[in-house]
């Protein structure tokens, strides 16, 4: 596997060890299953095996010492990463832990049960696989998007089956505010090639930045720019305007906190907007034990004060309708 520009490691009696965050070991030390060295200083390490008490416990009191990073093996260092990233998209591989490579049929089949786990109509998911067969006829006909699209489902399945999930989201959200059916499939579109050119390289260093910008790889943090350009070359007479900017601004967010350009409020697009919204509430639903009886508190906690805009306000009172939450003329709450 490739290695990350932006990972620091070194030799150890000939074998290489990385570097890995204090921070993210102890968030995840559940998923830590190999030994490891605790570097004291610079010369002198302290080796850690995982059957040595409470792993968390050792950590954190490691880092109140400190303690910024710990050493993995080369190999152990990967798996750790794999096994962060199949426990952040656990919500949709609950039955599918061996993480075996699933073909279109089976992804398809994971979103649909997934729609219907969180309480949205399956006739979304109808309408989402149209939209999607529409979209692998487009891009197989495209020689400049074809293959890297090919090779963002080899390398990050996962984060496919996310993006579509999100799509029927953003499809449901759409209906709610009773756009025209055309725009669901620019929703298909935005939310199926905002991502491709990200490799797994970049999404694992962007699971070790432990939320530290200035450590994600250059096409991860210009990803969404570098696509829309892409579109707009090649693509500019079959993609819309529409939909080439929601790709440029589909990891901005409108209290300025988003990625690559911190676009804020009004300066986002009401296609963009729909799309943030589905992949913020996608994104919270992988990382939570999402419970359909407590909808309104979570719900309502993801939208609080982030996207009090005005170019947000029907997107979000969008999403309180497909999960069934109850609000006034205004989109404010009606607590239940």
């Amino acid at each position: 596997m490739a290695k990350m520009d932006s990972v620091k490691q070194m030799n150890i009696d000939g074998e290489t060890y990385t570097f890995l965050p204090i921070d993210v070991a102890v968030k995840y030390s559940d998923k830590i299953h190999s030994g490891f060295f605790v570097p004291l200083n610079e010369s002198k390490r302290v080796r850690i095996e995982i059957d040595e008490g409470n792993l968390k416990e050792k950590l954190s009191t490691y880092k109140e010492k400190g303690l910024k990073n710990i050493l993995f093996a080369d190999e152990d260092y990967n798996l750790f990463l794999r096994a962060i990233k199949r426990g952040l998209t656990g919500f949709f591989f609950k039955e599918d832990e061996n993480n075996k490579s699933l073909n279109m049929q089976q992804v398809l089949f994971l979103v649909r049960k997934s729609i219907i786990y969180v309480g949205l109509q399956e006739s979304v998911a109808d309408r989402g696989e149209e939209n999607i067969d529409k979209f692998f006829h487009w891009i197989k006909g495209s020689p400049k998007l074809h293959p890297a699209f090919k090779n963002f489902l080899k390398e990050n399945q996962e984060q496919f089956v996310i993006n579509v999930f999100a799509s029927y989201v953003g499809i449901a959200l759409a209906e709610a505010l009773n756009w025209p059916p055309h725009l669901g499939e620019k929703i298909t579109q935005a939310s199926l090639l905002g991502d491709i050119l990200l490799t797994e390289k970049d999404y694992f260093a962007f699971i070790a930045a432990n939320g530290d910008h200035s450590k994600w790889t250059e096409n991860f943090r210009n990803h969404p720019i570098n696509m829309s350009k892409i579109l707009q070359k090649h693509h500019g007479q079959t993609i819309s305007r529409e939909v080439i900017r929601a790709v440029e601004q589909h990891q901005e967010f409108p209290d300025g906190t988003g990625y690559p350009q911190g676009l804020k409020g009004l300066s986002i697009d009401q296609l963009s907007a729909i799309i943030i919204i589905a992949r913020t509430f996608t994104d919270a639903l992988v990382a939570s034990d999402f419970a359909y009886d407590n909808r309104y508190d979570f719900v309502n906690e993801l939208l609080e004060d982030r996207f009090n805009y005005n170019n947000f306000k029907n997107p979000t009172k969008a999403l309180y309708t497909i999960m069934g939450i109850p609000t006034n003329e205004s989109g404010e709450l009606i607590k239940e």
